[in-house]
Protein backbone atom coordinates (compact mmCIF):
# COMPACT_ATOMS: atom_id res chain seq x y z
CA UNK A 1 0.00 0.00 0.00
CA UNK A 2 1.48 3.08 -1.08
CA UNK A 3 1.35 6.13 1.52
CA UNK A 4 0.53 10.44 0.01
CA UNK A 5 3.77 12.06 1.70
CA UNK A 6 1.15 14.26 3.57
CA UNK A 7 -0.74 10.74 5.03
CA UNK A 8 2.92 9.41 5.71
CA UNK A 9 3.53 12.21 8.09
CA UNK A 10 0.19 11.69 9.78
CA UNK A 11 1.09 8.40 10.65
CA UNK A 12 4.48 9.20 11.88
CA UNK A 13 2.85 11.86 14.15
CA UNK A 14 0.26 9.40 15.20
CA UNK A 15 2.91 6.81 15.90
CA UNK A 16 5.17 8.88 18.03
CA UNK A 17 1.95 9.92 19.87
CA UNK A 18 0.95 6.20 20.48
CA UNK A 19 4.63 5.92 21.47
CA UNK A 20 5.23 8.54 24.17
CA UNK A 21 1.37 8.18 25.20
CA UNK A 22 1.96 4.39 26.00
CA UNK A 23 5.87 5.59 27.85
CA UNK A 24 4.25 8.69 29.66
CA UNK A 25 0.57 9.45 29.84
CA UNK A 26 -1.46 11.61 28.87
CA UNK A 27 0.33 14.48 30.54
CA UNK A 28 3.66 13.71 30.06
CA UNK A 29 2.92 13.89 26.35
CA UNK A 30 3.48 17.50 24.87
CA UNK A 31 3.29 18.15 21.72
CA UNK A 32 7.25 19.50 21.01
CA UNK A 33 7.87 15.48 22.04
CA UNK A 34 5.71 14.07 19.81
CA UNK A 35 7.18 16.51 16.86
CA UNK A 36 10.34 15.31 18.22
CA UNK A 37 9.73 11.86 17.77
CA UNK A 38 7.66 11.76 14.89
CA UNK A 39 11.02 14.05 13.44
CA UNK A 40 8.42 17.36 12.41
CA UNK A 41 7.92 20.48 13.24
CA UNK A 42 5.71 21.42 15.62
CA UNK A 43 3.70 23.45 13.67
CA UNK A 44 3.27 20.98 11.18
CA UNK A 45 1.42 18.94 13.48
CA UNK A 46 -1.37 21.63 13.64
CA UNK A 47 -1.43 20.84 10.05
CA UNK A 48 -2.90 17.45 10.84
CA UNK A 49 -4.94 18.22 13.77
CA UNK A 50 -6.36 20.80 15.81
CA UNK A 51 -5.00 20.52 19.02
CA UNK A 52 -3.76 17.96 21.32
CA UNK A 53 -7.48 16.81 22.07
CA UNK A 54 -8.05 15.68 18.21
CA UNK A 55 -4.99 13.95 18.27
CA UNK A 56 -5.56 12.07 21.06
CA UNK A 57 -9.22 10.84 19.70
CA UNK A 58 -7.87 10.18 16.26
CA UNK A 59 -4.97 8.17 17.19
CA UNK A 60 -7.73 6.54 19.63
CA UNK A 61 -10.08 5.59 16.75
CA UNK A 62 -7.19 4.69 14.79
CA UNK A 63 -6.03 1.51 17.08
CA UNK A 64 -9.68 1.10 17.99
CA UNK A 65 -10.10 0.21 13.93
CA UNK A 66 -6.74 -1.85 14.11
CA UNK A 67 -8.02 -3.77 17.01
CA UNK A 68 -11.19 -4.48 15.41
CA UNK A 69 -9.46 -5.43 12.30
CA UNK A 70 -6.88 -7.76 13.84
CA UNK A 71 -9.46 -9.43 16.11
CA UNK A 72 -12.08 -9.75 13.15
CA UNK A 73 -9.21 -11.52 10.48
CA UNK A 74 -9.52 -15.08 9.67
CA UNK A 75 -12.99 -15.41 11.57
CA UNK A 76 -14.61 -17.90 9.65
CA UNK A 77 -18.15 -17.51 9.21
CA UNK A 78 -18.48 -21.72 7.93
CA UNK A 79 -18.20 -22.13 11.94
CA UNK A 80 -20.78 -22.53 14.17
CA UNK A 81 -21.50 -19.88 16.13
CA UNK A 82 -20.17 -20.63 19.07
CA UNK A 83 -16.34 -21.34 17.82
CA UNK A 84 -16.96 -17.95 16.25
CA UNK A 85 -17.52 -16.44 19.59
CA UNK A 86 -14.62 -18.05 21.44
CA UNK A 87 -12.14 -17.26 18.50
CA UNK A 88 -12.89 -13.40 19.05
CA UNK A 89 -12.17 -13.71 22.97
CA UNK A 90 -9.02 -15.60 22.01
CA UNK A 91 -8.04 -13.40 19.19
CA UNK A 92 -8.98 -10.55 21.62
CA UNK A 93 -6.31 -11.89 24.55
CA UNK A 94 -3.93 -12.63 22.10
CA UNK A 95 -3.98 -9.04 20.23
CA UNK A 96 -3.49 -7.51 23.87
CA UNK A 97 -0.30 -9.35 24.91
CA UNK A 98 1.24 -8.89 21.54
CA UNK A 99 1.04 -4.78 21.58
CA UNK A 100 1.67 -3.68 24.90
CA UNK A 101 1.86 -0.11 23.73
CA UNK A 102 -1.29 0.15 22.03
CA UNK A 103 -2.96 -1.74 25.49
CA UNK A 104 -1.40 0.95 27.60
CA UNK A 105 -2.44 3.51 25.20
CA UNK A 106 -6.15 2.33 25.36
CA UNK A 107 -6.01 1.90 28.97
CA UNK A 108 -5.57 5.29 29.13
CA UNK A 109 -8.03 6.50 26.97
CA UNK A 110 -10.85 4.44 29.06
CA UNK A 111 -9.93 5.60 32.14
CA UNK A 112 -9.78 10.09 30.97
CA UNK A 113 -12.66 12.12 30.07
CA UNK A 114 -11.94 11.61 26.41
CA UNK A 115 -13.86 8.28 26.50
CA UNK A 116 -17.37 9.08 26.05
CA UNK A 117 -20.14 7.66 25.26
CA UNK A 118 -20.15 9.65 21.82
CA UNK A 119 -16.89 8.09 20.89
CA UNK A 120 -18.11 4.67 21.02
CA UNK A 121 -20.68 5.19 19.54
CA UNK A 122 -19.10 6.45 16.33
CA UNK A 123 -16.87 3.68 16.70
CA UNK A 124 -19.64 1.06 16.27
CA UNK A 125 -19.28 0.76 12.82
CA UNK A 126 -15.66 -0.55 13.24
CA UNK A 127 -16.96 -3.28 15.53
CA UNK A 128 -20.31 -4.16 13.75
CA UNK A 129 -18.79 -7.54 12.09
CA UNK A 130 -17.95 -8.35 16.36
CA UNK A 131 -20.90 -6.91 17.68
CA UNK A 132 -22.99 -8.73 14.70
CA UNK A 133 -21.48 -12.04 16.06
CA UNK A 134 -22.12 -11.85 19.51
CA UNK A 135 -25.94 -10.50 19.49
CA UNK A 136 -26.57 -13.41 17.22
CA UNK A 137 -24.90 -15.64 19.71
CA UNK A 138 -26.98 -14.06 22.72
CA UNK A 139 -30.30 -14.08 20.36
CA UNK A 140 -29.29 -18.29 19.87
CA UNK A 141 -28.85 -18.35 23.52
CA UNK A 142 -25.06 -19.49 23.29
CA UNK A 143 -24.03 -16.77 24.97
CA UNK A 144 -25.89 -15.19 28.27
CA UNK A 145 -27.76 -11.74 27.64
CA UNK A 146 -25.67 -9.52 28.84
CA UNK A 147 -25.38 -5.93 27.61
CA UNK A 148 -22.29 -5.39 25.42
CA UNK A 149 -20.44 -3.26 27.72
CA UNK A 150 -20.48 -6.15 30.11
CA UNK A 151 -19.19 -8.83 27.44
CA UNK A 152 -16.07 -5.80 26.78
CA UNK A 153 -14.86 -5.90 30.45
CA UNK A 154 -15.09 -9.33 31.05
CA UNK A 155 -12.97 -9.75 27.72
CA UNK A 156 -10.85 -6.50 26.48
CA UNK A 157 -10.82 -5.33 30.53
CA UNK A 158 -9.18 -8.27 31.70
CA UNK A 159 -6.94 -9.24 28.47
CA UNK A 160 -5.66 -5.93 29.18
CA UNK A 161 -5.23 -5.86 32.44
CA UNK A 162 -3.34 -9.72 32.16
CA UNK A 163 -0.91 -7.91 29.84
CA UNK A 164 0.06 -4.90 31.72
CA UNK A 165 0.47 -7.28 34.24
CA UNK A 166 2.87 -9.21 31.94
CA UNK A 167 4.67 -6.14 30.71
CA UNK A 168 5.53 -5.65 34.49
CA UNK A 169 6.40 -8.93 34.81
CA UNK A 170 3.94 -9.76 37.25
CA UNK A 171 3.11 -13.06 35.44
CA UNK A 172 4.22 -14.83 32.76
CA UNK A 173 1.02 -15.94 29.77
CA UNK A 174 2.52 -18.89 27.82
CA UNK A 175 -0.21 -19.76 25.20
CA UNK A 176 -0.90 -22.89 27.43
CA UNK A 177 -2.02 -20.55 30.15
CA UNK A 178 -3.74 -17.86 27.80
CA UNK A 179 -5.55 -20.79 26.20
CA UNK A 180 -6.71 -21.70 30.27
CA UNK A 181 -7.75 -17.69 30.59
CA UNK A 182 -9.84 -18.15 27.53
CA UNK A 183 -11.64 -21.15 28.97
CA UNK A 184 -12.21 -19.35 31.84
CA UNK A 185 -13.82 -16.46 30.08
CA UNK A 186 -16.03 -18.43 28.17
CA UNK A 187 -17.13 -20.50 31.14
CA UNK A 188 -18.39 -17.25 32.24
CA UNK A 189 -19.91 -15.96 29.50
CA UNK A 190 -21.86 -18.82 27.66
CA UNK A 191 -25.06 -20.51 28.82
Amino acid sequence: MVTEPGEEKRLKILDATLKLISEKGFHGTAMSKVAKEAGVSAGIIYHYFENKDELILELYKAQKRKMADAIYEGLDPAQPLSAQVRYIVEKCFRYHLTQPGITSFMQQFGTSPYFTCQVETEMRVHTKGITDIMDRAQKEMIIKDLPGPVFGTLIIDVASSLAQKQAVGLIELTDELVDDIVDAVWAAIRY
